[in-house]
This record gives structure tokens, C-alpha cells and sequence, in this order.
């Protein structure tokens, strides 16, 4: 009874706000991984990419081992990649010169290649209809929370993945499959070309500006190409469809309204900004990620990144006195004032400026100009560690 009554006064105290949500990266994640073409033919060979994140280990590399099994043209999912036993001790693939028959080591770190054998569907009849639904390959990757070096020693791996299996360095397996097939009807991974905030577009490279615990409205949208017509096979026949685009939202602190939103579907999410709950803080750096991982309804996938900036009211504002001319574009874009050290972002032409940085006297500010800033007369505008937008000037661009 006293138990009971403690869960329900914990229940009744806390909302599911008080709570940590799917979306927050706080420890090692594989947010996604994408082919490159999505689906393949046989004899083709695929560009693999893998999001894995981990926040705990700013600065050092997470390693990650790729290994692909050869596709089943019956699409039975006899395959080693398909074995419970390897899915749930990824150390059993330690030995990568010992590897079952039909499992080959594929790609280390962010990327791979996987390529369906150009045979494969040789034991199917030619009007065979599963030549057109096609099969998966299937690949393993295991992300270990240790940089392994490229030229490291099946010693020293078998080493790695014996600590592994210890639970000395944390690790996840995931499992990505590639469709494999000889349909005319191709998919092609989809992706983003906006973010938008508080319904404004947002710079592409700028920082993406928050107070604590501010809310702010977010939205991407891709091109028109994304929403592919495609041709599905229902119990009643062939049906001319178009894919859908499902977006997840993940970050490294805050929050979401909607975990899951779709591509132009009017639903939008919010974001509340870190800062407004004891457990969620303002980071120490003040600095997180955002990140939208798109999913189409036939499996095509792609991300994008974004920083944002928790921003501080006690920082001095920058003051801006000069913008110096350039002659070519290679020159370097400076600022001179005062308190350049709480510029966050300078925009020119709409445009964001790379690398930049202040001195170390908060007396100048140097960047490289984007090949993207269109030429002429252009505004120069400075986001600031105060979340204020200030235009401080114009730039000639040659």
C-alpha cells in the first residue's frame, strides 16, 4: 500500500514533460542510415552512409564497423545478418578474417559500399514477378564508443570487441537493409533544401538562435521531386500511389510538441529551447544540435543537421564600427568594433560566412566569404550571442 501510494503521488506530481523523450541524443545513437541509390539492381553497387551520434564524446570518434550479407533472391531472410544470436553479441563478428560464410567486412566509420551480385536472380524464372518485388541485402554495422584505428591488428580488434562483450565500451548494432530488385519504378532517398523558424526561412551554416526555454516554431521542406509516384502491389491489384515524407526530429537538449511530422502535411512541431526544467539545463557551452531524419514510404531516407545557440542577455552587445572592403572574393571578410567576441553568425548577401571568428581582443572579427554570395552591393547583417539580428553595413562583393 505504501508503495502504491508513492507511485501515485511520483504520477500525480510529474507530467510526461518531466520526462525525457525519445528525441533527446544524450548517450550513443544511430539516428539513421541511407543507400546511396536506394534501391539497387543487380550487379550495382551502393554508397552506404551512417548518422551515429554521441554527445558524451564531443571531439573523439565513435568507430563504427560495417558487414553485409549476401541477399536471398528468394527474399526468405535466410541470411547470418538475420541470426539472433549475432544481433544480440555483435563481439561474435570480432574476428573479421573469420567471418561465416556469405558475411563480408564492408566499410569502416561513416561509410560503405554493398553490392548486389549481378547473378542473383539467375535460379527465378524471367517473368517471374519476384524478380520486380525484389529481395534485401542486409548489413550489420556495430558502433563502438572507441576510435579503432583503420590499420589496427586483428589482435587489437579481437581485443575491442572482447571489451565489448565485458561492457567496458558501450556499443549498439543496428540493422539496414537495401532493396534489391529489377523494378523501373526507382526510389531516390529524400532530402531537405529548408529549415524554416517561427515560419521564416532560416541561412543555411547559421546557428539557430534560442533563449532558455523559448519555443520556437520548426519546419523543413525538400523539392517537389521527393513526393514520387510509384505503383504498389495491393491484394486487389496494382495502385498508382504517391510516397509520403515522415520527419524525425532529434536534439541533443529541449524538446519537441511533435516527435514525428510529414513533409507538407501542415502539421508542424515546436521546439522548446533547454533551460526551463532541472533536468534539461542550459548546456555548458551553450551550444546543441538539431537533427530531421526524412523516411519516405518506401524506404528512401535522408538527414540533415542543425547547431543552434542558447543565447545570453548578459553579453555585451558587439558593436560593429567598420566593414572592410574586399578586392577579391578570396579576401578575408573582417569586422572592427568592440565586443566582437559575442558575434555569433555574420551574414552577407543572405549568405553566411565561413569559419568565422573573433580575435582575441573582441576587436575584430575575420571569416571567409561563400562562393553562394551573390556578387554587387550586399547587406551585412550580425547575429549575436544575445539573439539579436543587427544590420551593421554593407559589403561590395566582386
Amino acid at each position: 500500500m505504501r508503495r502504491a501510494l508513492l507511485l501515485s503521488l511520483l504520477m500525480t506530481a510529474c507530467s510526461p514533460e518531466d520526462f525525457p523523450t525519445e528525441t533527446l541524443v544524450d548517450r550513443l545513437r544511430m539516428l539513421g542510415l541511407t543507400s546511396t541509390p536506394a534501391d539497387l539492381a543487380p550487379g550495382e553497387t551502393a554508397r552506404l552512409q551512417s548518422l551515429v551520434v554521441d554527445p558524451t564524446r564531443a571531439g573523439q570518434q565513435t568507430t563504427t564497423f560495417w558487414i553485409g550479407c549476401d541477399p536471398d533472391p528468394f527474399n526468405l531472410n535466410r541470411s547470418a545478418c538475420s541470426d539472433p544470436a549475432v544481433v544480440n553479441d555483435p563481439s561474435r563478428l570480432g574476428d573479421m578474417l573469420s567471418l561465416p560464410p556469405g558475411v563480408k567486412f564492408i566499410g569502416l566509420n561513416s561509410q560503405a559500399a554493398y553490392s548486389a551480385p549481378m547473378g542473383l536472380f539467375d535460379a527465378l524464372a524471367t517473368d517471374d514477378p519476384r524478380r520486380v518485388a525484389g529481395t534485401s541485402g542486409q548489413v550489420l554495422t556495430i558502433s563502438v564508443a572507441e576510435e579503432v584505428s583503420p590499420t589496427a591488428s586483428m589482435e587489437e580488434l579481437r581485443e575491442v570487441f572482447a571489451r565489448v562483450q565485458r561492457k567496458e565500451v558501450k556499443s549498439l548494432i543496428s540493422l539496414f537493409r537495401v532493396r534489391i530488385s529489377e523494378d523501373p519504378e526507382r526510389n531516390t532517398n529524400p532530402r531537405v533544401t529548408r529549415l524554416s523558424v517561427d515560419g521564416a526561412p532560416w541561412p543555411a551554416g547559421a546557428r539557430v538562435m534560442v533563449k532558455p526555454a523559448q519555443q520556437v516554431g520548426l519546419d523543413v521542406d525538400g523539392p517537389d521531386e521527393v513526393f514520387e509516384p510509384f505503383t504498389a502491389q495491393t491484394p486487389s491489384g496494382a495502385e498508382a500511389r504517391t510516397e509520403r515524407v515522415l520527419i524525425a526530429w532529434y536534439s541533443t537538449s529541449g524538446r519537441f510538441t511533435e516527435e514525428r511530422t510529414a513533409l507538407r502535411e501542415g502539421v508542424k512541431t515546436k521546439f522548446t529551447a533547454p533551460g526551463g526544467k532541472a533536468f534539461d539545463p542550459v548546456p555548458e557551452r551553450r551550444t546543441g544540435t538539431l537533427w530531421t531524419v526524412l523516411r519516405d514510404t518506401r524506404g528512401g531516407l535522408g538527414w540533415s543537421e542543425y547547431p543552434y545557440f542558447v543565447c545570453d542577455d548578459s553579453l555585451p552587445a558587439p558593436v560593429v564600427s567598420r566593414v572592410r572592403p574586399v578586392t577579391t572574393r578570396g579576401d578575408a571578410f573582417v569586422l572592427d568594433g568592440t565586443d566582437l567576441g559575442s558575434v555569433l553568425d555574420v551574414l552577407v548577401g543572405g549568405v553566411t560566412v565561413l569559419r568565422g571568428r573573433p580575435d582575441g581582443t573582441g576587436t575584430s572579427w575575420e571569416g571567409e566569404l561563400d562562393r553562394a554570395v551573390p556578387a554587387g552591393v550586399q547587406p551585412v547583417v550580425v547575429h549575436t550571442r544575445r539573439c539579436a539580428r543587427v544590420e551593421v553595413g554593407t559589403l561590395t562583393v566582386p
